[in-house]
């Protein structure tokens, strides 16, 4: 009876001894017989999940400068690598959104207003079958859910009727002693001159 022939490494042949059979370029062929109860047939179904895991997803918050969640807006999955749109979602009371059911790949949330305006994007992440990605979407300033607006974190620096010796940086107060110009509060010495 004929067996069919199987390939294995060097390593396997010098461990199996010489009457294995003639080594081919690094390679010996062996004639094994089948295992048996195994059907020919044989066909995985589903990739293998583990016991306890909840499917590949990938999770998520949005919120505004000042860490508040927010609400209510609309958020959308997009694959990196084909950049495809693969899902839509709404976050909830509590800024979360969630993504089941997704494929492994390379992926960003985008939070969007009108179909066509991107506020801003998560963090990137990669993400392999059953495991589950984290990502979190920072606004750039405080989220205005009335207006649906982002309203731009201002700057003290840029107050006007600040006094200038308040808002001066260290280069700035080099050059002003330099000039010899006078601060409007000399404050209290902290090293010896």
């Amino acid at each position: 009876m004929r067996y069919p022939k199987v390939a294995i490494g060097v390593g396997l042949v010098l461990a199996l001894g010489a009457a294995v059979g003639a080594e081919q370029r690094g390679t010996v062929t062996l004639e094994l017989p089948p295992i048996s109860g195994i059907s020919k047939a044989l066909r995985f179904t589903a990739p293998w999940q583990p016991e306890g895991s909840a499917g590949t997803r990938i999770l998520g918050s949005v919120i505004d400068s000042s860490q508040t969640p927010v609400a209510k807006v609309k958020v959308r999955l997009r694959n990196i690598t084909t950049g495809e749109v693969m899902a839509e979602a709404v976050s909830d009371e509590n800024g979360e959104y969630t993504f089941a059911e997704v494929e492994p790949g390379m992926y960003v949330v985008e939070m969007f207003i009108d179909n066509r305006y991107i506020v801003a994007l998560s963090n990137a992440g990669s993400i392999a079958r059953f495991e589950t990605l984290q990502t979190v979407i920072q606004l750039p300033g405080r989220w205005d859910s009335a207006t649906q607006t982002v309203v731009p974190v201002q700057s003290a620096a840029n107050f006007m009727g600040m006094s200038a010796a308040t808002t001066m940086t260290a280069a700035t107060l080099t050059t002003a002693t330099t000039q010899e110009i006078p601060t409007s509060d000399q404050g209290v010495l902290t090293s010896p001159q």
